[in-house]
């Protein structure tokens, strides 16, 4: 437990951690402002600053760059023999785990807490319904109807709070399966540029192949199959990125 919390605060403490919150929120503030700011209803707010297209191709990005690529540096240093020597190499890949998820996950889902919570506060208040002011050919503020049924449901009956935390919850289930992306191609290939690069080619390929109900860059959303099966398909990464890892630990430490 002693090396866990060690390995958690150093996940938390490098200079990509930051980087990478800082840089989605940039992203996300950014499309805030340019689509989505006094659009009327902070539902459609929310639901738009997570839609535009900028956001779900570069998302990938984020959450590898906090601790996945850490353990390259431990391999070509050594270090990971030190760590080997005092635990088994199955309890080190766990901890590994924990840590490299909680740091990705945390990336992507501080900076959705925080611009979801900006428009709630900017927007107009209210429980979020299936209309929003939009401007028609025009110019004019006209009144146009969200066909999103479910997170029309989800507003209407337990509030905006519950649509936040759902929202929250498919960024950090996102940043942390991502996040084991890049350690399993850290302990597959321990090379820092491509542990870093290799992710987000995977994402893009995954984006054009994968059908709706497993293609990452809809669930994180999850406004295309619904959000309880989005937050079951995220799970299901998950857990298939941490085999990953785990199988990429065993093979390292068998041939060492």
């Amino acid at each position: 437990m002693k090396f866990l919390w060690m390995d958690i605060k150093r996940s938390f403490a490098t200079s990509g951690f930051f980087a990478g919150i800082f840089g989605l929120g940039a992203l996300l503030m950014y499309n805030f402002i340019t689509e989505s700011f006094h659009s009327g209803s902070p539902y459609y707010a929310i639901v738009n600053i997570l839609a535009t297209s900028g956001f779900t191709v570069f998302l990938p990005v984020f959450p590898v760059l906090g601790y996945a690529a850490c353990f390259c540096g431990e391999y070509e240093s050594g270090y990971y023999r030190l760590v080997l020597a005092r635990m088994k190499p199955q309890k080190f890949a766990q901890i590994r785990i924990i840590s490299v998820a909680l740091s990705g996950g945390v990336i992507v889902a501080l900076p959705y807490l925080f611009v979801c919570l900006v428009a709630v506060y900017l927007e107009s208040p209210g429980v979020a319904d299936a209309n929003f002011l939009g401007l028609d050919a025009s110019g004019v503020n006209v009144l146009r109807v969200e066909t999103n049924i479910e997170m029309v449901a989800i507003g209407q009956n337990y509030g905006l709070g519950m649509m936040v935390a759902v929202k929250v919850l498919l960024g950090f289930l996102f940043g942390a399966t991502w996040a084991l992306v890049g350690l399993a191609f850290a302990v597959w290939m321990p090379n820092k540029y491509v542990s870093l690069i290799a992710p987000f080619v995977l994402y893009q390929a995954l984006y054009i192949l994968m059908p709706n109900c497993l293609n990452p860059a809809l669930l994180v959303r999850g406004d295309d199959i619904g959000h309880l099966l989005s937050v079951a398909a995220e799970c299901i990464w998950l857990f298939a990125a941490a085999v990953a890892v785990m199988a990429g630990f065993r093979r390292r430490c068998r041939d060492e």
